[in-house]
């Protein structure tokens, strides 16, 4: 479980919101996550020299649910290797971390970060397009 007063106190020191500010946000938080469908498109991009030096078991946490954005700032890559891959996904709403979702919600709204649990373990592949 989240806890409110956490981040309604990273939110008023990182963002500088009021307390009022910061409990309305916390709330609008909780009710998008609430929202999200049982089952979530989410796009990452790594580094890798090959496709087959991906390891496909742990693809790793940090996911975003807006795929033109992710590319407009692809530059954030994770990972080792001189090639750029945009990996596509599908995963459970149970895998997402909620606790650390909403934080990196709140602290960096514009970046429509999704972050799971176990570096992504469980997720079902889509796609790996090499950029």
């Amino acid at each position: 479980m989240v806890n409110d007063n956490f981040l309604i106190k990273q939110l008023m020191t990182h963002m500088d919101f009021t307390l009022e500010e910061a409990k309305d946000e916390v709330k609008y938080l909780y009710q998008w996550f609430k929202s999200l469908p049982d089952e979530l498109k989410l796009y990452r991009v790594i580094l890798a020299d090959d496709k087959k030096d991906i390891d496909f078991k742990q693809l790793g946490s940090h996911y975003s649910t807006n795929r033109r954005n992710l590319m407009d700032s692809h530059y954030f890559a994770t990972g080792v290797g001189n090639k750029t891959f945009l990996l596509t996904v599908l995963a459970d709403k149970s895998l997402v971390d909620e606790e650390e979702t909403l934080h990196n919600r709140a602290l960096y709204p514009h970046e429509n970060e999704i972050t799971l649990k176990n570096k992504g373990k469980g997720v079902k592949i889509i796609s790996v397009k090499e950029l």
